[in-house]
C-alpha cells in the first residue's frame, strides 16, 4: 500500500484546521497564522499548500462539502435495506449528529453566508445543495417506482430545503422544538409518493 503523499497529509491538516478555526472564531475572522498555529504547520507552509486567504477558503468549501456530501452517502447506504421512509426523517432530523459532521457544522454554515463573496464558494456549495438533491432523487424514484419524476425531485427538494433550514436552527433551542414536526412534514411529503 502506497503512502499518501506529503502535500496530500499537509493539505488535510489545514483544510482541517481551517474547519476548527472557523468553529472557534468565524471564517472572516480566521488568519492565515491561525491556521498555522492549528495545524502545527508553519505560516510559510500553509501558504506553500494552500495559497493565499481566497484560495483557502475556496478549498476549504471544496473540502467541507465533499465531507458531507460523503457522509451522506454513507448514510443513504447503511440504510438501503430499509423499505420504508422513515429511515430518513431519522437519519436527517437527529438531535445529536456524529463527531465529523458535528464539528463540519459551523463551517458550513459560515461557507454558506459567505458565499456571496465567494464565487468558487457559492458555485460548490450550490453543487452539494444539488447533489443532495440528485441523490435523494434518485433513492426516491427506486424506492417509489410508479412515482414520477417530477414528484420524486420535487419532494426531494422539499426534504433537503427543510433539513437544511431546520439544519440551520441546530444551535437553538428551537431546533428540538421543530424536530417532531419537521419529521412529521417530510413524512407527509413522502406519502404523496405512494
Amino acid at each position: 500500500m502506497s503512502r499518501p503523499s506529503v502535500k496530500a497529509e499537509k493539505k488535510t491538516a489545514i483544510m482541517s484546521a481551517f474547519v476548527r478555526c472557523i468553529a472557534k472564531r468565524g471564517l472572516d475572522a480566521t488568519s492565515l497564522d491561525d491556521i498555522a498555529q492549528e495545524s502545527g504547520i508553519s505560516r510559510s507552509l500553509v501558504r506553500h499548500f494552500a495559497g493565499n486567504r481566497e484560495d483557502l477558503v475556496n478549498q476549504v468549501a471544496d473540502y467541507v462539502a465533499y465531507e458531507f456530501e460523503t457522509i451522506w452517502r454513507q448514510q443513504e447506504q447503511a440504510h438501503r435495506s430499509d423499505s420504508s421512509d422513515d429511515w430518513l426523517a431519522t437519519v436527517l432530523f437527529t438531535t445529536d449528529p456524529e463527531g465529523d459532521y458535528k464539528a463540519m457544522l459551523p463551517a458550513f454554515y459560515a461557507l454558506l453566508s459567505a458565499a456571496h463573496r465567494y464565487p468558487r464558494v457559492s458555485e460548490r456549495m450550490t453543487q452539494c445543495f444539488e447533489i443532495y438533491v440528485a441523490d435523494l432523487t434518485e433513492e426516491l424514484q427506486q424506492r417509489h417506482p410508479k412515482a414520477g419524476l417530477d414528484a420524486c425531485q420535487q419532494v426531494a427538494l422539499g426534504v433537503i430545503s427543510i433539513y437544511f433550514a431546520w439544519d440551520g436552527f441546530r444551535g437553538l433551542a428551537l431546533a428540538q422544538a421543530m424536530q417532531r414536526n419537521n419529521q412529521k412534514l417530510v413524512t407527509r411529503l413522502l406519502a404523496t409518493l405512494n
